[in-house]
């Protein structure tokens, strides 16, 4: 019945969570017995006679065969000393008494003199290995002080030692109260000692249940679930421990310590089960309370870290499959690896490090050497610094050159190597022969979708072919790279983007597509071609236009100019002197250098550039490329170096609120580089696949920000194809449906989540509608319900309008602005009126500056349009939908043609002849329309029938024998200006040979295999030699033969899916 129920906080959270822990096995301990085993002294913290019973127990040593007990007086000082432990903050005093209790640590030994001999020996304050051999205490109402006071709701003990610490609430008052009160009693002036023995923090409301540990910031705390076992399962367990019975005795002494708040309450074994319950049971089970305490929890830079559940059960997962033991087909035996896919912010780096923290410790491992493998020299810092804050047991080396990796593995270092990649290419050219074949290696490769190719790859498996291989990536798997990604033995183990969305890791980002028209002069631009390439052959001067077409037009001046206003405008009007900050990824490097000169002599935001100090970064040809040189040295006269001056920009990035606004890079900090502040991304280049998701994710990160709150990151995107639909997110349609989704967020769907919210806030008063009197409205709000429902519904429309307002194109997309700004102020008079007459007051802090915005700053986005979300080319019927909604018939040639334009890109090189013929026809129709020759209707049927052609590959003008051989056609259209001099029956016959000299070697993954190539190359050569210069008598130069051979290699690796036997 509903009256029976109770919404007190003993009743719904303290009291079961007490109950639970004593079925799973804690001892309920009284108050009164807390403070006397305390000896009455609240500043004191362990149970003295417990711990000194448990510790005589479980602690012993052996010398000559003969077992001995420590002596009484030993164990007891050994107490004392933990309890007497100097305080010197919160975190440093936590890892101390955590280095003396972890035996892997440090742990703590005593003296003992033997025989007249002295001698240390090991003392366990906590039996790890077997926790059915240590003691578990729980009490409730525990009395601690410091400065001041505080009572922590319920206290776990470990052999006497303060282990979990709860704070519980009411369900209708937010967990994040329990966490806040959590924090507060860890600061200076309240009693932060007792949290430095905690290793688990929980705040509870009997409904959700977070935990954390020492120190934790509230954004760092997170809820626990299982993985691998369902629900039903979990609740099967939960409801069996619910429904053993607890004494009466001890039932009645927790009533009593309880203060009265339940009194008369009786247990009940057949509840539901509550999440507070399922997080009890997951959590507080001894054996798990231990392990996450040994294996899971480390010290990161004066940080304190506990696990997340996707990183417990992924290091399990890998434990296990490294036991497994496979033969390959070439007679290579190693332990079983695989690939551990954990979207970008959930903590990747760190699950490294746990797992190695537990490869060290695992006693069925002998020696275990460690290799951390990167591609890049940046990663490969930052994964070296962060093995070195977290204080793991071995020493972290970086491998500085090939020659000192080599000489690691030879002489079987121990320690952790972190290395390039390609270092392995040069470690192999100095020493051919050298094998090392320990089953103990563990090569963990970070950001396994680049890391696992080529050809440094290849030598790192012929110096250590039996080690065990584990790939770590941030980015969902491409269906293209299904066969790389099968090397590594399948997944272990995933967390997804859905996944980290829903448990609020990572933020949802806003994409919002822009494009800068710039006007050109077709004619001039041709008539200077011609002249400067007067002396260029036709394939030169088609090479030359698309460098063009992809290089000259992104760095052209004037468009970083309209751009850097563009950003400098949006940046202004939304996030300038809010802590929140911004990144631009430019086209190149010299591109980056004209935006921070241009953002320079405006002087209105604090920009810095970070680029590489080598010239492949961004692919700047010679024409800028001593413009970038001479920035480069400006920078080098301000500062000691380029790198120490990278090292105070990001530093001012992401440190200091005042410090640098936006960061301008090229290929530099999109992976790995992880600065909450981080915002916006502004994208003035083309991004493909997992570079994308990498650069995206940049912006995704919790940041608990004081003026405006950060609830979303934000892509804006300016990349060439803006215009039309798809953009940079269209290569999504690649991966798997099911592991993007989520990703990205409509505006136009953020516009109706407004519209809905407004129409939520008008429903509370409904009843009044037509009321013009404002004492209709207050009177209305006299109901408490109707109230809080009025201040939910509002701080939902205020949040909605917050998000839109930084989206350009919302000013012109949607019509009710002023309606709703004007209606916006009635709403938050009422608001203050409803507040002073009854009484209660609103916290509305976090909203002030986003009210700041709405009410008194003007948008003005004329020159900005905003694009319909992505879609996929091949997927007809998606793709037909979204351009039906472009409009005029002018509008979707253009987006056709855009989208095509794109696909010819992409698949140039794959038949480079092909895909230039429709280039041309692309240009020649949109330049009719564009000219008024070709009716807008005309061309949009055109471009259908282009598109048409370019997705089913259609070719007329090839002969039957050509088309009825599969893949002859790219070989007979790209290697006809070889063959000038010949007639077509004989053209034909030598294409027709060569493609069977091609697929007689195309085994699976050829193009890989460079002995494979070899052969391909050396079967071509002796094809032309043999066949076509003896029997058919066609002369070939030495030069025209390795043109072909080259040029037959190329469009073969292109197309090894279509040639592989």
């Amino acid at each position: 019945m509903f009256s029976d129920v109770n919404f007190d906080e003993a009743k719904q959270s303290q009291l079961p969570f007490i109950e639970l822990l004593i079925n799973l096995g804690y001892k309920y301990i009284p108050a009164d017995e807390v403070m006397r085993q305390r000896k009455d002294d609240a500043t004191k913290f362990l149970l003295t006679e417990i711990a000194a019973k448990k510790l005589m127990e479980i602690n012993g040593y052996e010398i000559d065969g003969v077992k001995y007990k420590f002596s009484e007086k030993d164990v007891r000082d050994s107490i004392e000393e933990l309890e007497r432990i100097q305080y010197e903050g919160l975190i440093d005093t936590a890892q101390n008494i955590f280095n003396i209790i972890m035996p892997t640590s440090g742990g703590k030994t005593i003296k003992i003199n033997h025989g007249g001999k002295p001698m240390s020996k090991n003392f366990r304050f906590i039996d790890f290995e077997h926790p059915e051999n240590n003691d578990f205490h729980v009490t409730a109402e525990y009395v601690a002080e410091g400065k001041s006071r505080i009572r922590p709701d319920i206290v776990c003990f470990v052999n006497g030692i303060p282990f979990a610490i709860i704070e519980n609430k009411k369900s209708s008052v937010s967990v994040s109260e329990a966490i806040n009160q959590m924090n507060r009693n860890q600061g200076p002036e309240y009693c932060p000692k007792l949290y430095s023995y905690s290793q688990l923090l929980v705040a509870t409301n009997g409904k959700e249940l977070q935990y954390g540990t020492t120190g934790t910031l509230p954004k760092f705390f997170a809820a626990w679930k299982e993985k691998g076992v369902s629900k039903e399962e979990i609740d099967s367990k939960v409801k069996a421990e619910i429904a053993k019975p607890i004494s009466e005795e001890t039932y009645n002494q927790i009533l009593t310590d309880l203060n009265g708040a339940t009194a008369g309450n009786k247990q009940r074994t057949d509840r539901l089960p509550t999440e507070q319950d399922r997080g009890v049971v997951n959590l507080f089970e001894p054996h798990r309370l231990l392990d996450l305490t040994k294996n899971y929890t480390l010290f990161d830079a004066g940080v304190k870290k506990l696990s997340r559940y996707q990183q417990y059960f992924a290091i399990n997962k890998m434990l296990k499959r490294i036991d497994e033991v496979e033969t390959t087909n070439a007679g290579i035996t190693r332990r079983r690896g695989g690939l551990v896919w954990h979207t970008q912010g959930s903590g990747k780096s760190l699950t490294m490090v746990m797992f190695v923290k537990a490869l060290i410790e695992d006693p069925r491992i002998s020696n275990p050497r460690i290799i951390i493998v990167t591609d890049r020299k940046d990663l490969d810092k930052q994964i070296k610094d962060t093995f070195i804050n977290c204080n793991l047991k071995k020493k972290v080396i970086q491998a500085t050159s090939g020659q000192h990796l080599i000489d690691l593995i030879k002489e079987k270092n121990l320690g952790v190597i972190t290395t390039l990649v390609h270092k392995f290419e040069k470690a192999r050219k100095r020493n051919p022969g050298f094998v090392d074949r320990d089953q103990n290696i563990f090569v963990l490769i970070d950001e396994a979708h680049r890391t696992q190719s080529g050809i440094a790859n290849f030598e790192m498996n012929l110096i250590i072919p039996n080690a065990c291989y584990i790939g770590f990536t941030g980015t969902p798997l491409m269906k293209s790279e299904g066969e790389s990604w099968r090397k590594f033995g399948g997944y272990i183990d995933k967390y997804t983007i859905d996944d980290a969305l829903e448990d609020k890791i990572i933020l949802p980002l806003i994409y919002e597509g822009r494009y800068v028209d710039l006007d050109q002069d077709e004619a001039q631009i041709d008539r200077q071609l011609e002249r400067i390439t007067a002396d260029l052959n036709e394939k030169q001067k088609k090479e030359l236009q698309r460098y063009i077409d992809t290089k000259v037009i992104k760095n052209n001046p004037k468009r970083i100019l309209e751009i850097s206003y563009d950003i400098e405008k949006h940046y202004q009007d939304n996030f300038q002197n809010s802590g929140l900050k911004a990144q631009i990824v430019a086209p190149s490097k010299y591109s980056a250098v004209l935006f921070q000169k241009l953002f320079e002599e405006r002087a209105k935001i604090k920009t810095a550039i970070v680029i590489s100090d080598e010239h492949e970064e961004g692919n700047d040809d010679d024409t800028h490329k001593y413009e970038v040189i001479k920035y480069l040295n400006s920078i080098r006269e301000k500062h000691i170096s380029v790198e120490k001056y990278e090292r105070d920009v990001i530093e001012s990035f992401k440190y200091n609120e005042d410090g640098i606004e936006i960061i301008i890079v090229v290929d530099k900090l999109l992976t790995g580089f992880d600065a909450p502040r981080n915002t916006v991304l502004y994208l003035t280049k083309d991004l493909h696949d997992h570079g994308l998701l990498q650069a995206i994710a940049r912006v995704n990160r919790l940041f608990e920000n004081k003026k405006i709150p950060k609830t979303y990151g934000y892509i804006i995107d300016y990349s060439e194809n803006a215009k039309n639909i798809d953009t940079a997110m269209k290569l999504f349609g690649n991966y798997d449906e099911g592991d993007v989704k989520g990703t990205l967020i409509d505006v136009g769907e953020k516009i109706q989540e407004l519209e809905q919210s407004y129409g939520m806030l008008h429903d509370v008063f409904k009843e009044v509608a037509t009321s013009k009197d404002d004492e209709a409205y207050l009177r209305l709000l006299e109901d408490e319900t109707k109230r809080k429902l009025f201040y939910e519904s509002m701080n939902g429309f205020i949040k909605n309008i917050n998000e839109c307002f930084v989206l350009q194109d919302f000013v012109h997309e949607f019509k009710n602005i002023e309606v709703y700004k004007r209606e916006l102020k009635k709403f938050m008079e009422l608001r203050k009126a409803a507040s002073l007459m009854y009484k209660e007051r609103v916290d509305l802090s976090q909203y002030k500056q986003s009210l700041v915005n709405i009410l008194d700053q003007y948008v003005d986005a004329h020159e900005v349009e905003l694009l319909t979300k992505q879609v996929n080319i091949t997927d007809r019927e998606q793709f037909d939908e979204a351009i039906e909604k472009l409009g005029s018939d002018e509008s979707k040639a253009e987006a056709i043609a855009a989208q095509t334009a794109r696909t010819v890109e992409e698949k140039y090189d794959n038949d480079p002849e092909f895909y230039e013929r429709f280039s041309k026809k692309i240009n020649e129709v949109l330049q009719k329309m564009r000219e008024g020759k070709l009716a807008d209707i005309e061309a949009l049927k055109q471009m259908k029938l282009i598109r048409d052609d370019v997705i089913q590959k259609k070719d007329e003008s090839l002969p039957k024998a050509v088309k009825e051989n599969k893949g002859a056609d790219i070989f007979y259209r790209n290697l006809k200006d070889n063959f000038i001099s010949i007639s077509d029956e004989n053209y034909i016959n030598i294409i027709s040979g060569l493609v069977t000299v091609i697929k007689n070697e195309a085994i699976i993954d050829w193009q890989k295999n460079v002995d494979v190539k070899r052969r391909m190359m050396n079967a071509i050569d002796d094809y032309l030699y043999d066949i076509v210069k003896g029997q058919l008598g066609i002369e070939l130069s030495s030069n025209q033969t390795s043109e072909i051979i080259s040029s037959a290699i190329k469009l073969a690796e292109n197309n090894y899916e279509i040639l592989a036997k």
